[in-house]
């Protein structure tokens, strides 16, 4: 199933002579969305829902077309599905082909957020105790599977006017699903700074390139507020929750120097507590 958003290369063409030579059955649908949905979110929407049509108790699995997925993407995807698991989300990595060609910076950035976010989690399982859910998801567009059951149940994706990824996943935990995070089936996208989506993963990549002091992900919290949070999960599980403490949590993006910072506390806080090699 091919979602061809608002273009006019050669994509109809290469998508039918593939798909004939394989002999694989498949569905090309061309279109020119209204400005106001002229997004990726609602490309994939259309596509995952045409494709729950086609398969209603089968399997969805979506990706970009600037990504190669992994060796065995489908296959294990199926596997992980069989075992349970409605969505599983994969954090990809980039080309390294060309993440190599960019300045160090990004590289670095990416490094700095899974390596904090790493011990982050290591943390959270310390402070509730492995009584709580996984800490954070990084869900990316261009590698989801998902039962197609599960899919309708939810509703069909969100459409937010980016990040249809994260919001998808966060439907699916509110809604009482089973995720499946994976670091590593071996898919890479491109690392290209002139992405067609705004605020997509071009323009991050652009802002790493000429930034000097970058926003990180989102989802990224400093240290004392996941202890916070915790804390408040661990008083829930006690029946003794008092709320938040009374200091504020609105908050912007970390940037990449306060992530850099926090690694170094996590990375304190983790060896005092012997969670492995901090």
């Amino acid at each position: 199933m091919f979602v061809l958003n608002d273009t006019s290369d050669a994509s109809p063409k290469i998508i039918e002579r593939w798909a004939l030579r394989g002999g694989i059955p498949f569905l090309a649908v061309e279109v020119s969305f209204d400005r106001t949905i002229c997004n990726a979110p609602h490309s994939r929407r259309l596509a995952l829902d045409l494709a729950a049509r086609a398969a209603p108790q089968g399997a969805l699995f979506t990706t970009d077309a600037d990504t190669m997925v992994g060796k065995g993407w489908i296959d294990k995807g199926l596997r992980l599905l069989s075992e349970g698991y409605d969505l599983i989300c994969e954090d990809v990595l980039l080309d390294e082909a060309e993440l190599s060609a960019l300045p160090a910076q990004v590289r670095e950035v990416g490094d700095a957020e899974r390596a904090y976010l790493g011990l982050c989690e290591r943390l959270w399982r310390h402070w509730t105790r492995g009584r709580v859910s996984t800490l954070a998801f990084r869900p990316s567009g261009a590698s989801l599977v998902m039962k197609t059951s599960s899919y309708l149940r939810l509703g069909g994706l969100p459409t937010p006017p980016v990040g249809e990824d994260r919001a998808l996943c966060d439907a699916m935990l509110g809604a009482g699903f089973a995720v499946k995070a994976m670091e590593n089936f071996g898919t890479r996208t491109s690392a290209r700074l002139a992405g067609r989506a705004l605020g997509g993963c071009g323009d991050a990549l652009a802002e790493r390139v000429l930034s000097a002091d970058p926003e990180c992900d989102s989802r990224l919290k400093p240290v004392w507020l996941l202890h916070d949070e915790a804390t408040l999960w661990m008083e829930i599980f006690g029946g003794t929750s008092r709320g938040f403490h009374a200091r504020s949590k609105t908050r912007a993006p970390m940037t990449f120097s306060a992530v850099q910072r926090e690694l170094r506390i996590a990375r304190k806080l983790a060896a005092s507590y012997g969670l492995g090699n901090a």
